[in-house]
């Protein structure tokens, strides 16, 4: 499995699968069926949608997990400038992982990957929101050293010298 930027040519597969991973998200925890929500809600959810797509394709920070021209996971991230105490801070939007691969470490390589690039852009801390009932992606954030608030808003200080990615 190879991890890598992403590019144009995966807004397709990506949107595929960032769709089927919100619909199975939306079966466990929304009282909404997918079904009955507006077209144009559906068309603007996630950050592959067509509004949101190019500016996390430019950003440099985003990811995809392929074989053989098949999109098993992505993530989706962009820096942002002077927030808080940062300069510089990745902002994590989304990251998926197909159910099909999950725990074979993709989503480990893909948030690393992310934010060894982060690191190398300048970014000094990086920030991902969590839902609290989704305990692998908390045990995953945990796992890479982030600072978890209330298990939905997780940190970390890509300036520690002790950081290993």
């Amino acid at each position: 499995m190879e991890i890598r930027p992403l590019k144009l040519k995966d807004a397709e597969k990506v949107r595929e699968l960032e769709v089927k991973l919100i619909r199975e998200y939306f079966s466990e925890t929304i009282e909404n069926k997918w079904e009955e929500l507006p077209q144009e809600w559906k068309e603007n959810l996630g950050a592959s949608s067509r509004a949101h797509f190019k500016a996390y394709l430019d950003s440099g920070l985003s990811f995809v997990a392929v074989e053989d021209d098949e999109v098993y996971g992505f993530i989706f991230a962009q820096m942002l400038h002077h927030v808080a105490d940062a300069n510089n801070m990745v902002w994590i939007e989304n990251m998926g992982v197909h159910s099909y691969a999950r725990r074979n470490a993709l989503g480990y390589k893909l948030l690393r990957e992310t934010l060894r690039a982060g690191r190398a852009m300048g970014a000094e801390v990086a920030h991902s929101m969590l839902q609290s009932d989704n305990v692998p992606s908390i045990m995953l954030h945990k796992k890479i050293g982030f600072f978890m608030d209330r298990r939905e808003v997780a940190l970390i200080d890509l300036k520690d010298p002790n950081l290993k990615l």
